[in-house]
This record gives C-alpha cells, sequence and structure tokens, in this order.
C-alpha cells in the first residue's frame, strides 16, 4: 500500500512504514550552502568533532557567488577550512554553480536515495525518484556527525499531467498552476508524487522546475516516477547503484490533483504571492525594469535554449536590464557550445557567473525601489530580489525573453 515515499523510507528501516510515522533513518547525501554553512559549522563544532561520512556531503558557495562582501569572503574562508580539516572533497567553489544543480550532476543524488540539505529547495532532488528535504543548521550538523536524521514520514499527494502543452506553455507553466491549484500552504509537510502521460513530453530539465518549486505549495518533498527519461538520463551520466522506486497500485494517497495540460496557457505569479497565478494575457502591459532568466528553478540548457530561439537575431528593449545565470559551469560551457551565448549576448543580456545571481537579493541585479523585475526564478515575495518596494512577477523563461524585448509582460506578440 506504499507511495514512493513510504517505499523509500520502509526500504531503509527494513520494514515497511506509513505516513504519520516519526522515524530516523540514514540518509545517503546532504548539502551545505553558503547562507547558513556557518552556522552548520558552528553547530557541529558544539558537540563533535569528527564529519563521519566525509563523502556523502556537498558544500556549495553559490549564494555570494562571486563574493559581494568581505563578511560573506570570510564565511566562505570559514566553510573552505571546514571541509578540508575533516575532508569533504565536494566543496563547489563561487562561479561553479547552485548546489541543487550540482548535486543532481555530482552522481550523489540517485534514485531511492534520501538527500537532506540546508535550503528549502532539496525538493528538487527528487526529479532523480529520490527524496530531498529541506533541514535545519542544527540537524544538520547531527547528519555530519552520525549520518541520520529524523523525519515524521509524510503523506502523499498525487499530482496527474495529462495531455500535451500548448503553445509557450513550459513546465514553469505546470508548476505555477499546480500551485495555484494546490495554494502555498496546500501541501505542509506533505510528499507530492508525479505521474501521467505528459511526464513523458518532459526532459529532465523541465521536470526539474516542477519539484523545484513544490516547496512553494508547501511540500516536505516531490518524487518524480522511475522511468525511460530519467533511466537514459542516469546511464548518459554513468550513474549506476541504485534502486527504482515505484507506488504500489493500490498505494494510499490522501489527495489527488488532475491537471489538464492541453487547457493551461503561459501564466505569471502576481507579487507578493507565488499562488496568486494568472494568465499573462491579464497583466500584458505591465511594464518591467529588468528580467531575470536563471536560478536554480530554470537555469538549464533547455531554459536557455527556450530564451535563445526567442531572441535570435533580436535586441531587448533600450528600457529593460536582462540578466541571465546558469545554474552550473557544465550548463554554462554547453551554451558557450552551442551559441547560445553568443545569441544572448548580442541580444544585450548581462550573463553572469554560474550561481544563484539576483535570486536572494544578496548581488548580481538586484532591484531598486519601486522597480519591476520579471524572474524566472520560485519566489517573489517582497524584498526577495532587492528593495522590499519593489515587484517580482515570475514566469517562464519564453515569457521572460519575450518581456525582455517588448519591455512589458507579454509572450508571442500578444499584449
Amino acid at each position: 500500500m506504499g507511495t514512493i515515499v513510504e517505499k523509500i523510507f520502509s526500504a531503509k528501516l527494513g520494514r515497511e512504514v506509513a505516513a504519520g510515522e516519526m522515524v530516523m533513518v540514514d540518509v545517503d547525501a546532504s548539502m551545505i550552502q553558503d547562507m547558513n554553512g556557518p552556522s552548520v559549522v558552528t553547530r557541529f563544532e558544539g558537540f563533535a568533532d569528527v564529519v563521519k561520512s566525509p563523502d556523502k556531503h556537498l558544500m556549495a558557495l553559490d549564494h555570494f557567488s562571486p563574493c559581494p562582501t568581505g563578511a560573506a569572503a570570510n564565511n566562505h574562508i570559514r566553510m573552505r577550512e571546514f571541509a578540508r580539516r575533516h575532508e569533504i572533497c565536494d566543496v563547489i567553489e563561487e562561479g561553479q554553480g547552485i548546489c541543487h544543480q550540482r548535486m543532481i550532476e555530482s552522481g550523489k543524488v540517485k534514485p531511492g536515495c534520501i538527500v537532506v540539505g540546508t535550503d528549502s529547495h532539496c525538493c528538487h532532488y527528487g526529479v532523480l525518484n529520490a527524496f530531498g528535504v529541506g533541514i535545519d543548521a542544527v540537524d544538520e550538523a547531527v547528519v555530519l556527525a552520525c549520518d541520520r536524521c529524523w523525519f515524521k514520514v509524510p503523506e502523499t499527494i498525487l499530482v496527474k499531467f495529462t495531455g500535451k502543452p500548448g503553445r509557450h506553455v513550459t513546465s514553469k507553466d505546470l508548476a505555477l498552476v499546480m500551485i495555484r491549484e494546490l495554494t502555498q500552504s496546500g501541501a505542509i509537510y506533505q510528499c507530492l508524487e508525479f505521474c501521467g502521460d505528459t511526464l513523458g513530453r518532459l526532459s529532465m530539465d523541465g521536470r526539474s522546475v516542477i519539484c523545484n518549486m513544490a516547496i512553494e505549495a508547501g511540500a516536505k518533498g516531490a518524487v518524480m516516477p522511475f522511468d525511460d527519461t530519467l533511466r537514459g538520463w542516469l546511464e548518459a551520466r554513468g550513474i549506476t547503484g541504485y534502486t527504482p522506486v515505484s507506488p504500489d497500485s493500490n498505494a494510499n494517497y490522501v489527495r489527488t490533483l488532475e491537471i489538464d495540460v492541453s487547457a493551461v496557457e503561459p501564466v505569471v505569479a502576481v507579487p507578493p504571492e507565488i499562488d496568486h497565478i494568472v494568465p499573462v494575457r491579464q497583466v500584458c502591459g505591465q511594464v518591467v525594469n529588468e528580467v531575470f532568466i536563471g536560478g536554480c528553478t530554470n537555469g538549464r540548457m533547455e531554459d536557455f535554449e527556450q530564451a535563445a530561439a526567442v531572441l535570435k537575431g533580436k535586441k531587448i528593449t533600450p528600457n529593460v536590464r536582462l540578466v541571465v545565470a546558469p545554474a552550473s559551469r557544465e550548463i554554462a560551457l554547453r551554451m558557450e557550445q552551442t551559441g547560445i551565448y553568443k545569441i544572448l549576448l548580442e541580444a544585450g543580456a548581462n550573463i553572469l557567473p554560474p550561481g544563484c545571481g539576483p535570486c536572494t537579493g544578496l548581488h548580481g541585479g538586484i532591484i531598486g525601489d519601486n522597480e519591476v523585475v520579471l524572474s524566472t526564478t520560485n519566489r517573489n515575495v517582497s524584498g526577495r530580489m532587492g528593495s522590499r518596494e519593489g515587484r517580482i512577477f515570475i514566469c517562464s523563461p519564453v515569457v521572460a525573453a519575450y518581456s525582455a524585448l517588448a519591455g512589458e509582460i507579454t509572450v508571442g506578440g500578444v499584449r
């Protein structure tokens, strides 16, 4: 009677586990990012001397990358020294990419795994048929010391996507529509499990968007099924030694949400609520000062291919700043090799080193008072990308690219 997440926990514990149980389990990997990495180090050093399994952990210097302040630089020094002292070899240096993308690329996340990290968007790892979850600095310090973490096994909401996406509709639109239906508190401490024929039409990049944004509905985790698309991706990267997990035919879901993708049109999230989702046509004409394409949600190759297809041979309007940030160096290299870098630069984009960029309002294109940014990131709360007096609209790379050309929110020439 198990859902995917229940079966992952059951495999770890060697017995059948049901939603609602409190358990302590071994974790397969963890991630520590630089926003809270120093806090993790402090907590760990308060009670432990040895990191039990250095090879299980990845430390990412990605939010303050490149370092914008002396204080951030000192925090990076402390994290590097901790990693060196405890022989943690996987340190994502400044300019190498965003923690979540690098975790996916690293091979540490595999089907059937339980993976934790000090960032709310660790639900991203579910794209690999794993259970990924964000934890705080104290819990991460315990994980470093003993490889274990406590959980209440979450209930599962089944999200079924059916049909073929229409023109200009991307996985970002599907994720936003899903959040609109669930609301930003509709899946608190629950896991989203995805199914439906639409998934076969989505690439791994597209699936990542949906898993990444599950936390915006309050979800504890988000899990994609194991299928040929995932198998091919793992084989291409040489990742082996995993156990795929599928739900039982009689699995118990707390709720089933069905979304007919053929009825979805391009949408945007209107500030300051991520679940205030409206069709692009309802906000056409909204002037934008900056457009950002990147982040852990939409900073992958497919996202830039979509944007480049719109921008090729064109120039953004002079009144708009277009900022681009790849999610990893691997992606940046592919952009250069395929000519996408050149297309974006010629269109007028300011391309940042791989990393989080302005998503968290730290550097790299933050907005000022009364400015409007149209962003492919995941949150639009006031102050997220700079001034609390600014406004953040969330959209897909396709909508972002068309809007950068027009200087106002639009898609496909519709105003």
